[in-house]
């Protein structure tokens, strides 16, 4: 099974020359930021909205050096498919198409072929996988999904499984690196969320800063605790625990590398937005 480049066309180019230069620009922009600590990531939450509004985001993990990473891992929630609570799931591919060329796929033990139809349809995993597909000597590739926790021992359970399988001293010595996929607070009418009578954008930056900086600092029970009575649109929490959970247990040190919405790319007056923040652990 070929997990297609289902969004090429739509969500970011599909003609290899545009992709890449929208790719390549993007990365230029982050080299040229004397903000950025540009060295080699074991760890990111990195955004997944359309590469118009993502790639800066995005850029920040794939402008460092990642010549050490022989296995790279992108957990994403599932937008479309009904999973179980506290479940990993992932199904079994022969490759990863991308306009850029294929990369390889390293299934993880427990992928089944009656996941596939979620793998393929999931923008949260796609909008990376350009970026891979970009570097000169691509790893390969795992792909999972990431339900809703029920508690924050569930993602203990979940990240200390994945580990025992992906091999500690892999992930300690950089050699395989995990982004967990994830946008965060989506608010207004469209999405059913608006709690702030004024000042939206900046208390939802107060907001998302916060549950960014738990994650930063691995602290999973206070995060999950910030996000159930928030009732928190971030869709990609699930997933973006289980990494903070493996990089602290690492002792990797997380910073947000960047903040930003989708109001400060378009500069509409829309009461509808998207917040993105780009974590990175070295």
């Amino acid at each position: 099974m070929i997990r297609k480049a289902h969004f090429a066309g739509s969500w970011y180019p599909a003609d290899k020359q545009t992709l890449r230069a929208l790719i390549n620009e993007s990365i230029e922009v982050v080299l040229k930021n004397t903000t950025y600590q540009h060295c080699p990531y074991r760890f990111a939450v990195l955004p997944h909205a359309g590469l118009f509004y993502s790639k800066a985001g995005i850029a920040p993990f794939f402008a460092a050096d990642l010549s050490n990473v022989q296995r790279l891992v992108v957990l994403a929630p599932s937008h479309y498919a009904n999973l179980s609570q506290d479940a990993l799931v992932s199904a079994p591919l022969d490759g990863i198409e991308t306009p850029l060329g294929m990369l390889e796929s390293q299934n993880l033990s427990s992928a089944q072929a009656k996941y596939f139809s979620a793998i393929q349809s999931e923008h949260a995993l796609e909008m990376v996988l350009p970026y891979i597909a970009s570097l000169s000597r691509p790893p390969t590739v795992t792909l999972a999904l990431v339900s809703h926790f029920s508690q924050p021992q569930a993602v203990k359970t979940i990240a200390d499984a994945l580990v025992a399988e992906l091999g500690e001293q892999e992930i300690q010595a950089g050699r395989t690196a995990l982004i967990a996929s994830s946008d965060f607070t989506h608010y207004g009418p469209r999405f059913g969320y608006t709690p702030y009578q004024s000042g939206a954008p900046l208390k939802v930056r107060e907001d998302d800063l916060a549950l960014s900086h738990l994650l930063c600092e691995g602290r999973i029970e206070e995060a999950f605790a910030f996000c159930s009575s928030k009732r928190s649109t971030v869709c990609g929490y699930a997933p973006a625990m289980v990494v903070s959970y493996i990089a602290h247990h690492n002792q990797s040190r997380g910073w947000v590398a960047d903040y930003y919405t989708s109001l400060d790319i378009s500069s509409s007056p829309d009461a509808n937005f998207v917040a993105y923040s780009t974590i990175l652990w070295r």
